[in-house]
């Protein structure tokens, strides 16, 4: 009987989680979050990967256009190396130098109007230069068609951020260039 009269107590109900079922609980649920800390830090950095690869896409983009419209115009190659491109462009009744350079992993390219950072982060960068039949040529007179290819990072690689960018243009024609035989 109880010591309280009319009460009777259950010990069964009354009874909480042992040590042992406490550990184990903690345990499974120790793995538990560490599985969802990890699997968000894996999608955080996927997620700003992808979005240093959107920016380096979008740099692309815009370096292409700008490079195939100066190209495009040019009349002659002034300067061909592997990392320097100086184009003769006509503007009205005159004509103007515009250079692309690429130094210390940035890509610039300067006018008469001055000069802009086209692209930063890259790693290797070189132009190449072909002549009227196709072959490569390093005479700037005659040179028909120019090629950029280049590679450039975006994020960290010691956090995991890091994307890389490579691409090779198709070979842009100079259309105002004399054809020479």
């Amino acid at each position: 009987m109880s010591p309280i009269k009319g009460r009777k107590t259950n010990r069964a109900a009354s009874r909480g989680f042992t040590l042992v079922e406490l550990m184990i609980a903690m345990s499974l649920s120790a793995v538990v979050f560490a599985a969802i800390l990890s699997a968000y830090v894996f999608i955080g950095r996927n997620l700003t990967r992808l979005v240093n690869l959107q920016q380096q896409e979008g740099q692309c983009r815009r370096i292409l256009n700008t490079l195939a419209k100066d190209v495009g115009m040019a009349m002659r190659v002034t300067t061909a190396s592997d990392t320097q491109l100086t184009l003769t462009v006509p503007t009205g009744a005159s004509t103007t130098n515009v250079v692309y350079n690429y130094n210390n992993g940035t890509l610039t390219r300067t006018d008469a109007a001055g000069s802009t950072t086209l692209l930063t982060g890259v790693i290797t960068l070189d132009f190449n230069y072909y002549n009227r039949a196709g072959t490569a040529s390093t005479s700037p007179l005659s040179i028909k068609q120019v090629e950029l290819s280049y590679t450039s990072a975006a994020g960290s690689s010691a956090n995991g951020t890091q994307a890389r960018y490579a691409i090779v243009s198709p070979r842009l024609v100079l259309r105002n260039t004399p054809i020479l035989q």
